[in-house]
């Protein structure tokens, strides 16, 4: 009896190994095609991908069909038959592989924009006002400067990221374009200067502004100075400007930190735990990428 049954098992492993190519259903060629397309248009996207992911389009192929249990010649015997069929399910299987790839996109871009509007919360939350004046400027900005070296008293230490300046301000009836501007100078501790202008639009009527000035790792001394080219052909400007503020922005990742800790109080070790909770939702609301599995 054991003598049958090894004589079977041979059968079955002979027969297994010299079968010929199977056809794949419906269903699964469409989930196989889809994902074909987006993980080809994402290598082309993406130059720098990792080593491990294969390149070459055929091998690309190749993995994405032995995860799902078949070969390339199961693939391509499929495709022969499709296309021999009097119904000739292809062109129904493209359309829908379109419509998956239409909704991916449609359900990715919404995360995105919620995970953008979950850091901007964050960052502004976290976001620090280094600087406040309540210098009132009338009819003259020229020449206002600050200076700012850093939080602590004699560190000469600017902590890098993003730095916002801010105000409310009006130009006069009389002001011109590119006539006044944000200048600023960043040294750092090596004695080396970086510049640069922020113009200010011109405005009848008194509107907030807001700039973004990028501070570098290394800088000592942050200057912002208030400056204006005076034109002798044009009357003078009767100019308004109050409520100065300079706001240092944290980076994203670390503004996500610090708010999950003022909010939960929970350790530096546990700061993960705001991406599983409010980062992770979003697919939990929007399902899975790409969301369709074809049918």
């Amino acid at each position: 009896m054991i003598k049958y049954i090894y004589i079977a098992l041979a059968a079955l492993v002979l027969s297994a190994c010299h079968r010929g190519p199977r056809a794949i259903p419906e269903a699964t060629m469409r989930t196989i095609m889809r994902e074909a397309l987006v993980s080809q248009a994402i290598l082309q996207v993406d130059k720098s991908a990792p080593d491990g992911l294969p390149r070459d389009s055929l091998d690309l192929q190749t993995r994405i069909l032995e995860k799902h249990g078949y070969t390339m010649e199961d693939f391509r015997f499929t495709i022969r038959e499709m296309s021999m069929r009097k119904s000739n399910p292809l062109a129904n299987i493209l359309s829908g592989v379109a419509t998956d790839i239409k909704q991916s996109r449609i359900v990715a871009e919404a995360r995105y924009k919620e995970q953008l509007r979950i850091d901007s919360i964050a960052q502004a939350r976290t976001s620090d006002t280094v600087f406040r004046s309540d210098t009132v400027l009338r009819g003259k900005l020229d020449g206002y400067k600050i200076a700012y070296s850093g939080p602590v008293a004699g560190d000469s230490a600017v902590a890098p990221g993003i730095y916002k300046i801010e105000f409310d301000y009006s130009t006069g009836g009389h002001a011109r374009s590119y006539t006044k501007s944000v200048r600023a100078r960043r040294i750092n501790k090596a004695g080396k200067l970086a510049e640069s202008t922020l113009w200010l639009p011109t405005a009848k009527d008194t509107v907030p502004y807001e700039g973004e000035i990028k501070v570098d790792p290394d800088v000592k001394l942050l200057e912002i100075t208030l400056s204006e080219t005076l034109r002798p052909d044009i009357p003078k400007d009767t100019c308004y400007l109050a409520g100065i503020r300079l706001v240092h922005v944290l980076p994203v990742r670390q503004a996500r930190a610090l708010h999950l800790r003022q909010i939960t109080g929970f350790p530096d070790q546990l700061d993960s735990y705001y991406e599983k909770r409010y980062l992770d939702s979003l697919a939990q609301r929007g399902g899975p990428l790409p969301p369709f599995t074809g049918r």
